[in-house]
């Protein structure tokens, strides 16, 4: 093969698709030519990729080298013929007689390779050769030409292997970005939306319908804030919750009165599915939100204290306390029991599979749920 059809673009194209070039030695490369060149009884092995102006050895023995120019390569001649080649004295060769490694050092006499070939495209990429000092004109016998064309595939299957998951990787990493455009519009959205509401707000004198559209608007910018969280995230299917839940505190307490301070105490830092994240970050917004709105007067200095910790047999604990005015006489939760937000908390508390408590906490209310952290948020039974 010449120069220019070595530098077909296609072929290097396809070469360069498998991310192989220039990485660090690997063993499951190294045993092969370790094993070829002792089947074959041959001083050298290598494992040959023609680059554009190169010849790349991913692995080898017997040269102590990882490449030559590729002007003086001894494979590219043989890019365009399929399987199995076997020169038993390149001297012989006119295509090779004045290589200078036959002519010169290091001598090598015999060849005898086999074509590594793309299996999509079948464009030729390098070989897997033996090469020997001297001239063998009995080439390779049966067991190693077999051993040759078997090895020379388990090369190819690793490198497939490496492709499939470089496209794989490069496939999450495309997903990656469009979810977290579809988190950052979202967000947009759903801001936008909030400050319609905030819009009619001001429109509306009765107060009970005020309220209403106030947790509305309260609703939609806590889930944008998730929505904001996630297009920020690092990663899509997983989240260190105790994070999460701090950047929501962060976002809860902006919108909190002035005189109540909110905190968050994580003595575990469990990572969870993104579904699991969210559901407990949208239990957690209720939670704090019904305590500003209920534990506390307008002139009350107040607390909220948001925990989490470990619990037996690998769940988690969620807490979220106020020193507020406690639960009412008579009553087992901090308010009306059909409101939407009891309706919410109780449905989100479901989704998690866990079972949620109110306790007075003398001063205040506690809101205690224990979950499993490896579940994925499914909706339970109805």
């Amino acid at each position: 093969m010449t120069l220019d059809a070595c530098a077909a673009p296609e072929r290097l194209a396809a070469l360069r698709r498998y991310g192989v070039l220039d990485t660090p030695r690997e063993r499951d490369f190294d045993r092969v030519v370790t094993l070829l060149a002792c089947l074959c009884d041959a001083p050298i092995a290598v494992i040959n990729l023609i680059d554009d102006q190169r010849q790349w050895f991913k692995a080898e023995v017997g040269l102590g080298i990882d490449g030559t120019p590729l002007d003086i390569s001894i494979c590219r001649h043989f890019l365009l013929q399929p399987g199995v080649t076997v020169i038993p004295d390149m001297t012989q060769d006119p295509r090779l007689a004045a290589n200078p490694l036959i002519a010169g050092e290091p001598g090598l006499r015999f060849y005898a390779g086999c074509l590594l070939t793309s299996r999509e495209e079948g464009w030729p990429l390098g070989t897997l050769c033996v090469l020997d000092h001297r001239a063998r004109p009995e080439g390779l016998d049966a067991t190693q030409r077999m051993a040759l064309e078997v090895l020379t595939g388990e090369v190819m299957a690793q490198l497939e292997l490496r492709l499939a998951l470089h496209e794989r990787q490069a496939a999450l990493e495309r997903q990656t970005l469009l979810l977290k455009e579809v988190h950052h519009r979202v967000h947009n959205s759903l801001m936008l939306v909030g400050s319609v509401v905030n819009l009619q707000m001001r429109g509306i004198t009765d107060e009970v319908g005020r309220a209403a559209l106030h947790d509305t608007a309260r609703r939609i910018r806590s889930i944008a804030a998730l929505h904001g969280q996630l297009h920020r995230a690092e990663r899509l299917d997983s989240v260190e919750l105790d994070r999460f839940l701090a950047d929501l505190v962060t976002e809860l307490q902006a919108s909190a009165p002035p005189r109540v301070t909110l905190s968050l105490h994580a003595a575990s830092r469990p990572v969870v599915s993104t579904a699991t994240a969210v559901a407990v970050a949208l239990l957690v917004n209720e939670l704090v939100s019904n305590a500003l709105k209920h534990a506390f007067t307008d002139d009350t200095d107040g607390r909220v204290e948001v925990t989490l910790a470990d619990a037996a047999g690998g769940r988690l604990t969620l807490c979220v306390r106020d020193d507020g005015r406690g639960l009412p006489a008579g009553q087992a939760a901090p308010f009306r029991t059909g409101s939407l937000g009891m309706r919410l908390i109780a449905a989100l508390a479901q989704q998690l599979r866990g079972e949620l408590v109110f306790e007075d906490a003398m001063p205040g209310m506690r809101a205690r749920l224990a979950f499993d952290a490896a579940i994925d948020a499914a909706p339970g039974p109805a």
